[in-house]
């Protein structure tokens, strides 16, 4: 019980819904019960006057003639009326004197019974009729009918009066039975509509605590916690379903963060190392110019190495605040190019890879920042020398279309996993045959291309090559514009 309690909570939303749901309910079937139980109470009721008035109207007529000569006439009239009367069982009949008092009845002469109850009402009514509901001296409920017998000769005279009673036990019994079995009716709707709101309002309660309490896991860091909910087809399972999506989504990216990380610390130790080391060398070797100048060219090629990785973090920290600026200007990407290919053809040369890059002509300019763009064509260039292999290459080509300009950057070297393929621009990402470097400079370069409203797209073909194709829009107009990204 004491779970169950806990497990509804009904500090939260089953105390809303109490609230707001099962109080308006039980307002309306409360209502609802008020109204019926006032109806059929009044429907009854009803039911026994008109009977009344009716059997009234009866005795009147029995009465309209010589029997409504004088005081006289009405009493000799009502001992026939009353010793020829036949429905002892469903009512009586009491003959009334003309001061109201009870001269006979059918159910006996009662002595000592005084003014009818209802007679002065009836007096003063204009019809001379009146109507009473009440208990008599034995207690029973009954209602009665009062209707004076007035002169034949003299309308104002009243010689008698004729009263009917009926009993009221069996319609208040039959009333109390009809209302006791609508209320149980009630109580029982309510019970079930209780019942299956708490089962509604508990299907949600259990699933969002779960959910809550999975949320505050991942928030902590735990990022393999997940939603058990079971086979939900509705929107509480659709949140959990996402939820649980949204966790595995922060576990791979925490993942490839650390890996981020690692990478990152290895590809700042390697250069560091080598500047330290060949320092310490050029240090004790002042006398051997070579050995000195070989020591420097070292130091001063991996502070550039360091250099670049520490400007892509930098780049990708802006990216990441939105920060990333961009000074727009008409810009030739052929001269970009060039240059790109001019920075990288030393290490080409290194790995013994053909660089091939034949400038074309007539290709129009671009609105956009050139260092940004020279920065996406090296970053591209220098992933296919990384990863093509000696007497490999790397062909560039730039085509010219109407709206755009397409260039294609292809490698033949060792290809993209199909399943690297549709993550390899996501940041942090590194595929199964990654090597050296960061894993941002491809989603820096996309960030780029995106934000000059181009696209960068990437087909692969595993141990045969890469192509990277960057399409740039061909812009006539927003000359001298600066934008901020």
């Amino acid at each position: 019980m004491r779970s169950h309690a806990k497990k509804l909570n009904f500090n939260g939303l089953t105390k809303r819904w109490i609230i707001n749901v099962l109080s308006v309910v039980l307002l309306v079937l409360t209502l609802l019960t008020v109204i019926l139980a006032v109806g059929v109470h009044r429907y009854y009721y009803n039911a026994v006057t008109q009977f009344l008035d009716v059997q009234t109207d009866t005795a009147m007529r029995f009465f309209s003639g010589d029997a409504a000569q004088s005081a006289a006439a009405f009493e000799n009239a009502a001992k026939e009326y009353v010793e020829s009367f036949t429905l002892h069982d469903t009512m009586e009949v009491q003959m009334l004197a003309s001061d109201g008092t009870v001269l006979m009845s059918t159910a006996g002469y009662p002595s000592n019974a005084g003014v009818a109850r209802d007679y002065a009402a009836a007096l003063t009514a204009a019809d001379h009729r009146a109507v009473w509901e009440g208990r008599i001296d034995g207690g029973e409920r009954v209602m009665s009918v009062t209707s004076l017998v007035l002169a034949k000769t003299n309308a104002s005279v009243c010689v008698g009066a004729v009263r009917i009673l009926v009993s009221l036990v069996n319609v208040d019994r039959q009333y109390w039975m009809l209302f006791t079995a609508t209320l149980l009716v009630v109580l029982g709707f309510f019970l079930v509509i209780v019942l299956s709101g708490l089962y509604f309002v508990n299907s949600i309660v259990t699933p969002i605590q779960s959910i809550g309490k999975t949320a505050r896991q991942i928030a902590h860091g735990d990022f393999n916690a997940r939603i058990q909910a079971g086979r939900r087809d509705d929107e509480v399972g659709a949140l959990c379903d996402t939820i649980n999506a949204m966790a595995e989504e922060l576990a791979s990216t925490e993942n490839m963060k650390n890996e981020f990380i690692s990478s990152v610390s290895h590809e700042l130790r390697t250069p560091l190392t080598a500047i330290k080391g060949w320092g310490e060398t050029v240090a004790g070797s002042m006398d051997d110019p070579a050995l000195v100048q070989k020591g420097m060219d070292v130091i001063i090629s991996e502070a550039e190495r360091l250099s670049v990785i520490v400007e892509d973090l930098l780049d990708f920290s802006r990216m990441q605040n939105g920060k990333l600026t961009y000074h727009m200007k008409p810009c030739d990407v052929v001269a970009e190019m060039d240059e790109a290919v001019l920075t990288l053809a030393d290490t080409a040369e290194k790995k013994h890879v053909l660089l091939d890059f034949t400038e074309p002509v007539d290709i129009p300019v671009v609105i956009g920042d050139a260092v940004r763009l020279q920065q996406v064509f090296v970053n591209v260039l220098d992933n296919a020398l990384k990863y093509t292999p000696e007497q490999g290459s790397v062909v560039v080509d730039i085509k010219s279309h109407p709206d755009e300009i397409e260039i294609m950057i292809s490698d033949s070297g060792c290809g993209i996993a199909p399943e690297d393929l549709d993550h390899i621009k996501q940041k942090f990402y590194k595929g199964k045959d990654a090597v050296r470097g960061s894993g941002i400079g491809l989603a820096i370069a996309d960030e780029i291309v995106t934000a000059h409203g181009g696209r960068l797209t990437i087909a692969s073909t595993l141990h045969v090559g890469t192509t990277v194709t960057i399409t740039l829009p061909v812009q006539k107009n927003q000359l001298n514009k600066e934008e901020t990204a």
